[in-house]
């Protein structure tokens, strides 16, 4: 249902203009992509060497189906990372930090930011309520199995709890829907 839910509000095009726009992998990165669901994202990253994980099982297996041969699949907890998940380029989390609390999500930045080289970059999208957006957009969003959707200010907060330097950016041209997005970019 999920899957079929993404594609017609346009996710396909979303995640390629993420990768595109924010993440921007080069040839042979090392990315980690944690709360990586069924995987989609592989298919934007380009030739990168891809570790994906996921708390579900059925995502993982889904994953490991369509990307296996080029790409690794782990069934994990995104906030408490395995000790050999180290020294990647980036780090990705997209729609993962508004299923958390404060504290989680703190650790959950923490645990990304430990997982970089020196000098990696860490990219986390979540949706978001903002000041001025319109207001189907918020009943949308309301309706997200994650509880814990913030403000752009309150997810700042959180990814700088474990970065210095936060880029934040808010978008609502991603999907065919009124929906509001809260991207952010950190360095190591």
């Amino acid at each position: 249902m999920y899957e079929l839910w993404s594609r017609l509000v346009g996710a396909d095009r979303s995640r390629a203009a993420l990768v595109r726009e924010h993440v921007r992998p080069f040839a042979g990165a090392r990315v980690l992509d944690l709360g990586c669901g069924p995987g989609e994202l592989v298919r934007y990253l380009g030739d990168v060497r891809y570790v994906g994980v996921d708390v579900s099982p059925p995502y993982i297996e889904r994953a490991r189906r369509l990307y296996g041969d080029r790409a690794e699949f782990r069934v994990g907890d995104a906030t408490r990372l395995d000790d050999d998940l180290h020294d990647f380029d980036l780090v990705l989390a997209f729609g993962v930090v508004h299923h958390l609390d404060d504290d989680l999500a703190r650790d959950f930045w923490r645990g990304a930011a430990a997982a970089l080289a020196p000098g990696g970059r860490a990219v986390g999208v979540d949706p978001t309520l903002a000041a001025g957006q319109p207001r189907l957009a918020r009943l949308v969003i309301s309706a997200d199995r994650g509880d814990r959707v913030r403000s752009p200010d309150a997810y700042k907060r959180l990814i700088a709890s474990a970065f210095g330097d936060v880029r934040m950016t808010v978008r609502s041209d991603l999907l065919r829907i009124p929906y509001t997005h809260c991207v952010l970019e950190a360095e190591r």
